[in-house]
């Protein structure tokens, strides 16, 4: 199940079920399972935008667990207390997309991209998260006994540095004694390449911040260092991995 109560509103389109296991299940029997499914999660994501808890706390099992995209561990009475009304001034929905469900004896796994899009003033935001959620069924419907979300990661829009700028960034850079990366500058586009290794291009994020394309979580950020030398931070989960400037 969703863990934010941002993701709000559950539209379901373009969607695509895909069932590839179903031990001890009938093909007709997968088919109709997946839509109940899909019906809840539904329920539920309306729910959300209109701040009731009416849905989750009817199908998520009184020990249900969820980890959210923060890897936090939610419980069911947790996550229900968090439901409540979208500030005015927000609204959007959410697309259900790329289903596959797993079904053996009277459990299930659901996994789908909940593709969201949503208007924060005006301003336009779209975000994909992919889901994961377990239930058991009952004689007459499903419940959720865990869940997990990841938001996937998107790369930010990069921007336009003068040559000027991006100059001071080449070099030779160094991890040890035997790994070195060169940066290098070619079309207005600054390039990585570590020895060894292909070269990339760095897209600016901003004026010292640039990621590859490809890659939306790394980060290279070029600083000066407590003597004034300049540096490249590799930056990934917020650590660092150091080069030094040396040519």
């Amino acid at each position: 199940m969703i863990t934010r109560t941002k993701l709000f509103l559950l539209a379901v389109s373009a969607l695509t079920t895909v069932p590839f296991l179903h031990a001890q299940i009938s093909p007709s029997d997968s088919a109709k399972y997946t839509r109940q499914l899909v019906n809840i999660e539904q329920a539920c994501m309306n729910d959300l935008g209109v701040g009731s808890s009416k849905n989750f706390n009817k199908y998520m099992h009184r020990d249900c667990f969820i980890v959210n995209e923060d890897g936090e561990t939610v419980t069911k009475q947790a996550f229900v207390s968090q439901i409540r009304p979208l500030p005015k001034g927000y609204s959007g929905h959410i697309n259900v997309t790329d289903v596959k469900t797993v079904f053996y004896d009277k459990t299930a796994v659901i996994k789908y991209v909940a593709d969201e899009f949503e208007d924060v003033f005006d301003n336009k935001l779209h975000t994909k998260y992919a889901v994961m959620n377990t239930y058991v069924r009952n004689d007459t419907s499903w419940q959720m006994v865990s869940g997990q979300i990841f938001e996937v990661p998107l790369p930010p829009p990069s921007i336009t540095l003068p040559t000027s700028v991006l100059q001071k960034y080449t070099g030779t850079y160094r991890l040890s004694d035997s790994v070195t990366c060169t940066i290098s500058l070619r079309n207005d586009t600054l390039y990585f390449q570590r020895i060894g290794r292909v070269k990339a291009a760095l897209k600016p994020e901003t004026e010292n911040v640039f990621f590859r394309a490809g890659d939306s979580r790394g980060r290279k950020l070029f600083v000066k260092n407590d003597k004034g030398a300049m540096v490249m931070r590799e930056r990934r989960n917020g650590q660092d991995v150091v080069w030094e400037k040396i040519k």
